[in-house]
């Protein structure tokens, strides 16, 4: 008599045989060779992981010992960055050298990325200038240029952002962390065009959030206002026929100044705003 089998545990898939990190032995040396001949560049940890994603970075690093240990894979060799990170290249295309000054180059790219990161997270700007100690000493000025524009094509950046100010000033931002259309009012705001940035943050925070802006907000050093003239670049903004539609109201209890913009929000509406955030919420817990 046939074995009777539930019709659960019949339709059960077989379970997946465990990757051999053995296997990956040549194409961990197709790609590397393929790296150093035809780019002439090195292959990051990060690629050789995506050949298979199912085998452990312990598996990985079993696999990268034997290859060191192998006649046939002689020329794959590797460099451990002081981050920790992995470079691997052919001896049979560059030399020790070469990799060494690429893996340089490799680093300097993320430590822009994470000054570009911080600075995003603390909403503020970077500049081209903010990120000069960052390039090795030696690199010329095409040289990081070149870096900076390579670094746009690379999916491990692809939250980066560059931004260029009225003046043609470089700017970089983390879209994850600041969006475009914040980054874009800090670049008028750091350029001199007070008034612009105040306006567009106030129509931008009127139609997002929504919701009226505390002239405070502006005295944040992201903005580049100097706070002895906010008051001025405020009187300034309000008597701009381009920026009609940004109006003030101010506190009666607190004196606190908010602006709005009537595109989006009515007084009536922005005034409740405000009086919730200066009253309203701490007389009702």
């Amino acid at each position: 008599m046939p074995e009777l089998v539930p019709e659960k545990l019949r339709a059960l898939p077989a379970e997946a045989p465990a990757p051999d990190p053995m296997a990956l032995k040549t194409p961990i040396a197709e790609r590397v060779r393929a790296d150093s001949r035809e780019r002439r560049a090195l292959t990051p940890e990060h690629v050789i992981q995506a050949l298979d994603p199912r085998v452990s970075p312990e598996g990985l690093s079993a696999v990268l010992a034997v290859m060191g240990a192998e006649v046939s894979y002689a020329d794959i060799k590797g460099i451990v960055a002081p981050s920790g990170r992995i470079y691997l290249f052919s001896l049979a295309h560059l030399t020790p050298q070469e990799a060494r000054e690429k893996a340089e180059l490799e680093e300097t790219k993320w430590a822009i990325a994470g000054r570009i990161r911080a600075d995003s997270r603390g909403i503020a700007l970077t500049s081209l200038a903010d990120l000069d100690p960052l390039f090795p000493a030696e690199l010329p000025a095409e040289g990081r240029a070149a870096l900076l524009a390579g670094m746009e094509d690379d999916e491990r950046f692809k939250d980066l952002r560059r931004l260029t100010g009225p003046g043609g000033e470089t700017f970089f931002h983390c879209e994850t962390s600041l969006t475009g259309t914040y980054g874009g009012i800090l670049v008028r705001a750091k350029t001199k065009d007070a008034c612009y940035g105040i306006a567009e943050l106030v129509r931008d925070r009127s139609r997002t959030l929504p919701r009226p802006t505390p002239v405070a907000t502006f005295r944040d050093k992201a903005f580049g206002i100097d706070p002895a003239r906010l008051d001025e670049a405020v009187r300034e903004t309000l008597a701009n026929p381009e920026y009609a539609d940004i109006h003030k109201l101010v506190h009666p209890e607190t004196s606190a100044e908010y602006l709005f913009s009537t595109r989006w929000l009515d007084e009536r509406q922005a005034f409740s705003m405000m009086d919730w955030e200066e009253v309203g919420a701490a007389r009702n817990p």
